[in-house]
């Protein structure tokens, strides 16, 4: 299976899983290009609602640990392309513009999900381009 197949699969396994713990989907796969679409500089995995908090999910799918915690995989500028990304999203959606935000990083490894609630913050990070 190609690393990305493998991916799509761990995004609909986590899907599942928060979708059978009461969270709603807002959006999946939402993306922030560079004016021009000359090039992609974010993307959030899944964007889901519970209580009027939402959850922006990254989703790290891995077919062994090997390589570490899925956690340890995202860098500081991909943490820079996903605030970008979501602010992105709150121009389109103004409805969430005074929701309550938490960051989650959701582990898919064969079908078990392991989620790390509010794995990073967006304080402190250099948000220029």
């Amino acid at each position: 299976m190609s690393l990305e197949s493998l991916g799509k699969v761990g995004e609909k396994i986590a899907l599942e899983h928060y979708l059978m713990n009461g969270y709603k989907l807002v959006a999946k796969n939402f993306q922030f290009y560079r004016q021009g679409n000359r090039g992609r500089l974010g993307e959030i995995d899944l964007i889901m609602t519970k209580k009027q908090v939402l959850y922006l999910i990254e989703v790290k799918t891995r077919s062994n640990s090997k390589f570490g915690s899925p956690v340890e995989q995202i860098s500081k500028t991909k943490l820079q392309h996903l605030y970008k990304t979501y602010q992105y999203f709150l121009l389109k959606h103004k409805l969430y513009q005074n929701w309550l935000c938490q960051f989650d990083v959701a582990s898919v490894e064969g079908n078990k999900v392991t989620v790390f609630p509010n794995a990073y913050s967006f304080e402190g990070l250099d948000y220029t381009w």
